[in-house]
């Protein structure tokens, strides 16, 4: 990849990156901090396809993210050891459920079992990362993450068979 860099007079610097698919992409920053990007396609080069202005703080963000400071994505062969390695499974809770009315922490979820309830679905909305004081209620919809093994112990452990 060639970056090429242009000196603007009186405005700043321009720089022109032509990317994989074909598209080019032209940042201009003023000496101001202001960025103005502009996208041009490959069947289009004349006119922008589109123009995104930014403020400094704004460009910084976005380069941050880009950067991978935010967010650092795993490579897919390590996804799928993960992913091989992790279950996840939805439970409904049941009338009469040893689960019902009672708290995460009262049942020792975890500690018993090792997986993890992630979420409850509960009349339509979700209840993320629940807290260990968390009542659980007739009709929620447990989502709990583990092992397979874990998975297989917390079935056991609420009395119901693995499928």
């Amino acid at each position: 990849m060639e970056v090429r860099e242009t000196d603007l007079p009186a405005i700043g610097k321009k720089f022109t990156i032509e990317t994989e698919s074909g598209e080019t992409v032209v940042v201009v920053v003023h000496h101001t901090g202001e960025r103005e990007v502009y996208r041009f396609t490959e069947k289009e080069k004349e006119e922008p396809a589109s123009v995104t202005n930014l403020t400094e703080e704004e460009a910084r963000t976005i380069g941050s993210i880009l950067a991978g400071t935010y967010f650092q994505p795993v490579p897919e062969k390590s996804m799928e050891l993960v992913m091989k390695e992790m279950a996840m499974e939805w439970i409904k809770v049941e009338p009469h459920s040893k689960l019902a009315n009672k708290t995460i922490g009262e049942l020792a979820i975890r500690k018993k079992t090792g997986v993890s309830v992630i979420s409850i679905l509960r009349e339509g909305k979700a209840i993320p990362n629940p807290l260990p004081s968390e009542r659980i209620h007739e009709g929620d919809t447990l989502i709990v993450v583990g092992n397979s093994g874990q998975i297989s112990k917390f079935l056991s452990f609420i009395g119901k068979p693995r499928e």
